[in-house]
């Protein structure tokens, strides 16, 4: 009672009606709460501020009436701003895709041949090294074979060595030399043949990578074209994407795009495409738009989600303001500016744009705003047209992205 009290007593009319508006928005705070829903959160500020925008306009009736009266326009109450001096400058507009990851380097292993998987030597997630043994077979037929055939082949060696000096030394028949040189090398190409059938045995890594699944076991049957396991090379990726026929034009290989991960929103990369799809895909009228980036640290994943940024529109002369300032009402599309009024008052003026390209947030204005005029800034949801405002900061805006 006794802040009613003063607010009758001692202050102006104005004075009067903000003190009880500030009293109003105290007590619906006290006794909403805290709130813990993001999109309460997000009404109850858009409904603040249509609260905020209603006062000043009885605020500024509230002023009027005093000017009526002989009151002075010093006590009158101006709304902090911050406002950005527009000026020309480049501005790129980029359209988004989809894109998915792939590995450049993966195989799926299997063996060549049939037989028992006897040992597995790694494990799922493990690194391996190319070369390095995944999974083995019963080879102990193939391995007896071999040492058959090295003593075979040991005793031909010998036979063949001495037919070899007796016929130089013209001693003995040519039918003996010949048989004996044959017999030394068909045991040779024999011994190449089991070997061969022995490597065929072993599943090896074709390449750097990790062991991202294993789908046998050790003791089961295994045949070519059986999946054993499957290896991953994460080092370094393609990220895929399908654009519409009508961005040919615009698109070339070798451009800067923006990838963008919606996994790791902090992630925002630069990288020039690597491939373009020479064919449309009669379906969906698109072409294969390909990059190829590093992944050093194994983060990203194949068929992780991405985003793709091409630019399809440049210029160096364009006022740009960002999206977020521009609202809309029944006559059109409007942003608030700091303009002095006839009375030589800074006033926030409701300025009507025509937009034109727009992404990244960022909204290139075709016509209704100037080069040199203020935009607001800070404060831009506590102003209407006609707001009394005061300047707190003043910027060069310049419209880059």
């Amino acid at each position: 009672m006794r802040i009613f009290s003063r607010i009758r007593k001692g202050y102006p009319m104005v004075y009067r009606a903000l003190a009880v508006a500030a009293l109003m928005v105290l007590m619906v705070s006290c006794n909403n709460g805290p709130t813990t829903d993001a999109e309460q959160i997000r009404n109850q500020i858009t409904e603040y501020n249509e609260q905020i925008v209603e006062l000043n306009q009885k605020v500024s009736e509230l002023e009027r009436q005093l000017e009526e009266l002989g009151e002075t326009t010093q006590n009158r109450v101006r709304t902090p701003i911050t406002v950005a001096v527009m000026e020309p400058g480049p501005f790129d507009h980029f359209f988004r895709v989809n894109a998915s990851v792939e590995a450049i380097r993966q195989a799926t292993i299997s063996p060549e041949t049939n037989g028992q998987i006897m040992e597995i030597p790694v494990e799922k997630g493990q690194q391996v090294r190319r070369g390095q043994v995944l999974a083995k077979l019963n080879t102990a037929v193939i391995e007896n074979n071999i040492q058959e055939v090295q003593t075979s082949l040991q005793l031909a060696q010998t036979v063949y060595s001495r037919q070899k000096r007796l016929w130089e030394q013209e001693i003995g028949s040519e039918i003996q030399y010949l048989e004996a040189k044959n017999n030394y090398e068909s045991l040779q190409s024999r011994l190449k043949t089991l070997q061969s059938q022995l490597d065929m045995s072993i599943m090896r890594a074709p390449f750097d990578g990790v062991v991202d699944e294993i789908f046998a076991k050790e003791g089961e049957l295994a045949m070519p074209g059986t999946m054993v396991m499957h290896l991953l090379d994460l080092s370094q990726l393609f990220v895929n994407a399908d654009v519409s026929e009508t961005f040919i034009p615009v698109v070339n290989r070798g451009d800067q795009v923006i990838l963008r991960f919606p996994s790791f929103p902090a992630y925002e990369e630069r990288v020039p495409i690597h491939r373009l799809g020479n064919m449309i895909n009669p379906e969906n009228r698109t072409f294969r738009l390909q990059l190829r980036i590093s992944n050093p640290d194994q983060r990203l994943k194949p068929n992780m989600m991405a985003e793709i940024s091409i630019r399809s529109f440049s210029t160096d002369d364009a006022l740009v303001v960002p999206s977020i300032y521009i609202k809309q009402d029944v006559q059109g599309h409007f942003i608030y500016v700091a303009r002095e009024n006839q009375e030589g008052d800074l006033v926030a003026q409701k300025v009507y744009v025509e937009r034109g390209l727009a992404g990244e947030g960022l909204t290139m204005i075709a016509s209704g705003l100037n080069a040199g005029d203020r935009l607001i800034k800070g404060g831009h949801n506590r102003v209407s047209e006609g707001t009394l405002v005061r300047i707190t900061e003043e910027v060069a805006f310049a419209t880059r992205h």
